[in-house]
């Protein structure tokens, strides 16, 4: 075969335009719909990580608030306990000098004029000091001239109300801790005071020592200080996008923390937004958790008093501190890393659509280019040189497709070279008997023997094409090549066919069923693929019931809800299929959807199995979703339940627990019945029912059992080939266990199929037979057991025919069980 380049033959050419213009296609689609809706996501992931920071440092300050405050009553208690020991100390220190003072016989009131001049001048923490004061409200004792040995001691009226009151609180509760407001001494200003006061009643006054509040805050206002520093730290290496940060002011408009150092430690409210012209520190108090954001001009870095850079502020406020808490990003910064991703994804549909174009390449070099001379060659014979030959070899479809075809045509040859000699010599003969039977058979024999031979050479073209186009189903290209060539056969076949009176099988359509009927014939194929440790029990409704439904869709909804059932009890148990009539008046919620009021015919298939679980009973109607582990189990049973169902304008509803079995409820609509042939066909829902069964593939023509054995692979069986009457006999009778048999009728120009078949039926029951051949119609021989009748499948066929044939042969025998028993 010469070697063109590659975009020289038509098909080559439009084979890479046309996958050129589906990357492309592909691609362009994929980046108008996919690239702008990454950048906007990449985007908001970017902004939404600054508000997390952000959010993030706004809990630390609140964080750091909150152990402020617990200092502050720390430190609040911690002065009230100095307080009662100020107190405690000043009791023992007067009872000791009256006690001195009785012992040396000197007057109480000199006593008391010492004590309470040495009281006046004690004070602790710089600040603090002792007061005593009698019930009369006259203070005895205070470092405070302006309040000693006076009652009502202020002017203003500030001191007698609070004295008062403080006497009669502590008179009353004996000693306690009280607020109110109090001078300092040689101050006018009244400032808030916490005092320890004690009642001494043998003595005639109270004793009292106080902290000023404001000196507390002192404290609490050190400890805040000192937490800035590490809260700075902290802000200062937290960068957003790329070189945004956080900030804080607080409501005065002094920056706190701010990485500019032209900026940190300033006020800043004459700084105005660029593009409002208003003060920006307003514009950033206004939107404070609002959970908006701020839109302004700044400069960078690297170009500092130029204002043309967008920026976004997120800002939230912290009231303890009177804190606002900003972040500040760059936007175009937050847009870098969608425009880095827009950019790959640019490159990465680059370089597939070159790698594409390569394997286009060399995919016209593998595929097209063959099928190019392929089709050449078939333009020659078809001009009527049948000495053209492509000599492709190939372990592929396409070189089984090109030995095939140099097959069927050095075939054709032969057999045109001897036709007219062969009919020439028969027509003599038939001429000489001078009978018009003798001649017609004689066209009889030429015409079978023909088909046989154009039969077998179909059946190896028609199943190559078929097999290469089911291995590449998306191949559109190499699908407009095969077509042509299929329907081509199939115009031969349909030629061997009218010779042969072919007759074609109706579809099935929707009937009234009797329920009950349907039932009872499905019980009986049921009884025979149920084992023995399973009891099948009915319970049918008395009522005449009948449904609008495909019969055999029907049956094999049936027939699967039981094998689901029987495969849930492999140690034994109960089926159960029940019918009867529910007629609704208000609408029912238990099922799959509403079902409204109406009469149905319910039918019920319970098990006594190992139920289903949670996660089984919410996916249980779901494609190809299944518990079992055997490799053959494709999960689609209730699925292909569920959509009879609803096809039938019906509803379903499981009710099960975990080993406590199942119950599966149908609702049809009911309707009235017309007594009609209501047969169900047979047919399983599936090739499922053939899967792992041995088969014996009996076929002389090793071509033709090439594709057959291929055929019948794809239904899931296990294959064991013949090539001879002699071969397959041995088979037979040292395989105990085969399941299946498929045999053409004449193996090396002897009809020795059907006593094959013969042989084979005689090994024991539930074996299905199938004979196939190219010019009859039905086989019947007499052996042992009587006449027997074996379903045959004329060449050439398809899988679907062929999976057909093994159907009808599959009903024969339960036919046969059936009326057995």
């Amino acid at each position: 075969m010469p070697r063109n380049w590659p975009l020289t033959p038509k098909l080559s050419r439009r084979f890479l335009l046309t996958l050129l213009g589906i990357t492309i296609a592909t691609y362009s689609v994929v980046y108008l719909f996919s690239v702008p809706f990454i950048k906007q996501k990449v985007f908001e992931i970017e902004r939404d990580s600054s508000r997390l920071v952000l959010d993030n440092v706004t809990e630390l300050a609140s964080r750091m608030y909150s152990n402020v405050e617990g200092y502050r009553k720390q430190a609040l208690e911690s002065h009230q306990q100095k307080l009662k020991v100020a107190v405690s100390l000043t009791e023992a220190f007067i009872q000791t000098e009256f006690q001195s003072a009785e012992a040396a016989l000197i007057p109480a009131s000199k006593v008391r004029e010492k004590v309470f001049s040495v009281i006046r001048k004690f004070k602790y923490d710089e600040n603090n000091y002792i007061w005593i004061a009698d019930y009369q409200g006259t203070l005895l004792s205070h470092p405070d001239p302006r309040f000693y040995g006076v009652k009502s001691p202020l002017d203003d009226g500030v001191a007698k109300p609070v004295l008062e009151k403080l006497l009669k609180q502590v008179r009353k509760e004996g000693e306690g801790f009280y607020a109110y407001q109090w001078n300092r001494p040689q101050q006018k200003q009244g400032l808030d005071k916490v005092s320890f006061i004690k009642d001494y009643p043998e003595w005639g006054f109270v004793i009292g020592s106080g902290v000023y509040l404001d000196d507390l805050e002192k404290e609490v206002q050190v400890l805040k200080q000192q937490a800035l520093p590490d809260l700075r730290n902290a802000l200062l290496k937290i960068k957003l996008a790329k070189t945004g940060y956080l900030y804080i002011f607080d409501a005065q408009k002094n920056m706190l923390i701010h990485p500019n150092i032209n900026i940190d430690g300033t006020r800043f409210n004459t700084l105005t937004n660029p593009l409002s012209k208003q003060p920006i520190a307003d514009e950033l108090i206004s939107i404070a958790d609002t959970g908006e954001e701020l839109h302004y001009l700044w400069d960078k870095p690297d170009d500092p008093g130029n204002y043309i850079y967008e920026k976004r502020s997120l800002v939230r406020y912290l009231p303890g501190f009177d804190w606002y808490i900003c972040s500040s990003v760059y936007l175009d910064e937050l847009s870098s890393s969608s425009e880095l991703l827009s950019n790959r994804l640019l490159t990465l549909a680059t370089v597939t659509l070159l790698i594409s174009w390569i394997l286009g390449l060399f995919f016209v070099g593998r595929i097209t280019r063959p099928l190019e001379h392929l089709s050449m060659t078939a333009e020659k014979v078809q001009q009527g040189d049948l000495s053209a030959r492509s000599n492709l070899v190939g372990d592929d479809e396409v070189g089984k497709l090109a030995h095939s075809f140099d097959s069927m045509v050095m075939r054709l040859e032969n057999n045109i070279d001897t036709l007219d000699s062969q009919v020439k010599r028969r027509t003599e003969e038939m001429l000489e008997a001078h009978a018009n039977a003798q001649r017609m058979k004689a066209v009889g024999q030429l015409a079978g023997g023909l088909a046989h031979d154009f039969n077998n050479l179909l059946s190896i073209i028609l199943g190559n094409l078929s097999l290469l186009k089911d291995r590449n189903p998306s191949n559109e290209e190499l699908n407009n090549f095969l077509d042509p060539a299929i329907k081509a056969s199939q115009r031969g076949t349909n030629i061997t066919h009218r010779l042969l009176a072919f007759a074609r099988k109706q579809p099935l359509r929707p009937t009234t069923v009797q329920v009950n009927q349907l039932l009872t014939d499905t019980c009986v194929l049921l009884r025979g693929s149920l084992p023995s440790s399973i009891t099948l029990e009915t319970v049918f409704s008395d009522e005449a019931l009948a449904v609008n439904v495909d019969a055999a869709l029907m049956e094999s909804a049936l027939i699967n809800l039981a094998l689901n059932a029987r495969d849930a009890m492999p140690k034994g148990g109960v089926l159960s299929l029940e019918s009867s009539l529910c007629e609704f008046t208000q609408p029912q919620h238990d099922y799959d959807e509403t079902v409204p009021a109406g009469r149905y015919v319910c039918l019920l298939v319970t098990d006594t199995g190992s139920g289903f679980n949670e996660e089984s009973l919410q996916k249980a109607f779901e494609p190809f979703f299944t518990t079992k582990t055997e490799l053959d189990n494709s999960g689609l049973g209730l699925s292909m339940v569920y959509g009879f169902v609803k096809q039938s304008n019906g509803y379903i509803h499981i009710n099960s627990k975990t080993g406590e079995g199942a119950a599966i409820n149908v609702l049809l609509p009911a309707v009235d019945y017309e007594a009609n042939d209501t047969s169900p066909n047979k047919a399983p829902a599936s090739s499922q029912w053939l899967k792992n069964q041995l088969a014996l593939l009996v076929e002389d023509d090793a071509d033709v059992r090439r594709v057959v054995r291929e055929q019948l692979m794809s239904f899931g069986l296990n294959i064991i080939e013949a090539s001879s009457a002699q071969e397959a006999e041995q088979l037979i009778k040292n395989i105990p266990h085969l399941d299946l048999l498929v045999s053409d009728v004449r193996l090396q120009g002897v009809s020795a199929g059907p006593l094959l078949a013969e042989l084979f039926a005689a090994q024991g029951k539930s074996r299905i037979i199938l004979l196939m051949s190219g010019y009859t119609h039905s086989v019947q021989i007499d052996g042992k057991q009587g006449v027997l009748t074996f379903p045959l499948l004329r060449k050439p066929f398809d899988k679907e025919a062929l999976y057909d044939a093994l159907l009808q042969a599959h009903h024969a025998l339960i036919r046969e069980e059936v009326h057995d028993q």
